[in-house]
């Protein structure tokens, strides 16, 4: 039972750090996503992150998934599942910061 509930996980379910990061980066407004989706991009190039396909071409497909709603947040999640964990553990943070500072800034 146990391998089939991992199975069925999601790469940043299994990480609570990851997992709020996502999950914030998910709810917020569209113009603070694009702000992130920018974010998480650069810096995930920055610490070498590449992405092996068109991305224009993979993203002509029809898709459920609340990033696959607008090619930067696709862009930015698939970089972010691609980056080791530990790179990834850190982005979450500044990820999870970024928010909060805007939000702040929005008071």
């Amino acid at each position: 039972m146990s391998d089939e509930i991992i199975k069925n996980k999601r790469w940043y379910d299994f990480d609570p750090t990851i997992r709020l990061a996502v999950d914030m980066f998910e709810k917020s407004s569209k113009d603070l996503q694009i702000k992130l989706a920018d974010y998480i991009i650069e810096e995930a190039k920055n610490r070498g992150a590449i992405l092996n396909f068109n991305n224009k071409e993979d993203f002509n497909y029809v898709w459920k998934r609340w990033q696959d709603k607008d090619e930067k947040t696709f862009e930015a999640m698939e970089y972010f599942k691609i980056i080791d964990f530990d790179t990834k553990k850190q982005l979450s943070l500044e990820v999870i910061e970024f928010i909060r500072n805007y939000q702040e800034k929005l008071k």
